[in-house]
């Protein structure tokens, strides 16, 4: 399809032409909100905020800028989000990222697909639209709206234009949102991540996508299985494919690709508290680890990432599918593994708690993978830094569960 400009793209042009206009004559706390995704910068995201951004402004008449949370270099580290902006036709130049802000970029934010202001920024949270865990904050934000479980917080911003503004809904704001809910829940699988409101808003926004048949068709109620459609099949297909497509990428680039950063408390230290890193990479430990080279390549990375990061604790959250070979039991299951890094010694507090915490998790279900006798060796990990593989038995079990149990282990709760 084309990918000349759009309504959406000449949209977030003229916002960041503004935006930096209103910087420099020193207008822009007062004036401009700032709506964000996590730090993590994956699609769901991404489309949650060029989409909130679009409703508060041209619906709620607020001065809304979406930021996406990724350094402009790092934009390609993602296949699957540039995809989607085709699809929508922008060029990533029209996004404001990380590296465009100015050191005091607004007083006001809005936050979707998270719901707590990184210590980063300050200023106050005017509005919320998220599917993780409730952290408590940000109480008089409006709206504020976190619903868990959800497969996708695309689907929560797409309801507020259903309810709210259905003709704000053009056919690239449809085709973001669209995309983002199909990642964020495997193609609307039937017994996955896909909720009723994640269905709903499929059934919504397809139509408006104008993107097959039956979207070109219709313009109200889609098919009641929008999974089912030939042309929603194949963009899943192609969707997955580019998220998936990361050969190309060094463990460097595989550790920032999909990253989250957390600060907890430690027990029994009043002021103490650690730096924790969870990467979710879609690689399996046996790619990553697969021979000494490969292993002090990766082990190396880490390290690095956690000197770069100042991290006591890294996590990588490996997911990825069994080979697909014919009369192969589990052939072509999702996945899931766990390899661990703390900047410390084996029989310290913090390692023994997080092992520990870990192996009693029923909702994880790990077995330990490295060590004497075990699959993986410990190659290459950098001195004064320990490291455990696991096997996680309970593959539904995402960053989104893993982040709060860890938050958890670790400050001894």
């Amino acid at each position: 399809m084309s990918t000349t400009s759009t309504d959406l793209a000449h949209f977030l042009h003229l916002q960041k032409v503004n935006y930096f206009k209103a910087v420099e004559q020193g207008q822009v706390r007062r004036q401009w909100t700032i709506v964000m995704g996590n730090e993590a910068g994956d699609l769901d995201s991404l489309a949650s905020a060029v989409a909130y951004a679009w409703y508060a402004t041209s619906h709620l008449k607020q001065l809304t800028i979406p930021l996406i949370q990724t350094a402009r270099a790092d934009l390609r580290l993602r296949a699957e989000n540039l995809h989607a902006l085709q699809l929508a036709g922008v060029p990533p130049d029209r996004l404001l990222t990380s590296d465009d802000l100015p050191s005091a970029p607004a007083e006001k934010f809005a936050l979707v697909d998270h719901n707590v202001l990184a210590a980063s920024f300050t200023g106050h949270v005017v509005a919320v639209v998220d599917h993780h865990a409730d952290e408590g904050q940000h109480l008089d934000a409006k709206p504020r709206i976190i619903e868990v479980p959800t497969g996708s917080c695309s689907s929560l911003v797409a309801r507020l234009f259903e309810r709210e503004w259905k003709e704000g809904v053009t056919p690239e704001i449809a085709r973001l949102l669209f995309s983002a809910v199909l990642v964020d829940t495997n193609g609307l699988k039937p017994g996955g991540k896909a909720q009723a409101v994640d269905r709903d808003m499929a059934a919504f926004l397809w139509p408006r996508t104008a993107l097959g048949i039956e979207g070109a068709a219709l313009h109200g109620d889609a098919p009641a299985e929008v999974r089912e459609v030939k042309e929603v099949r194949e963009l899943n297909e192609v969707l997955s494919a580019k998220k998936g497509s990361v050969e190309h990428l060094g463990a460097r680039d595989l550790l920032r690709r999909d990253y989250k950063e957390y600060e907890h408390g430690l027990p029994g230290e009043p002021a103490g508290t650690v730096k924790v890193g969870l990467a979710t990479v879609p690689r399996s430990a046996k790619a990553l680890l697969k021979g000494a080279d490969e292993g002090r390549e990766f082990w190396g990375a880490c390290g690095a990432w956690m000197d770069e990061r100042a991290l006591g604790v890294l996590g990588v959250l490996t997911t990825w599918r069994e080979d697909a070979k014919f009369g192969k039991r589990g052939a072509g299951r999702g996945r899931r593994e766990m390899l661990w890094a703390v900047r410390a010694a084996e029989d310290a507090p913090l390692p023994t708690r997080l092992w520990a915490g870990l192996e009693g998790a029923a909702e994880l279900r790990v077995k330990r993978k490295d060590g004497p006798g075990k699959k993986f060796a410990a190659v290459g990990v950098p001195q004064g830094v320990v490291t455990r593989v696991y096997e996680q038995g309970n593959a539904d079990a995402t960053r989104k569960a893993t982040a709060p149990l860890v938050k958890a282990i670790i400050e001894g709760k």
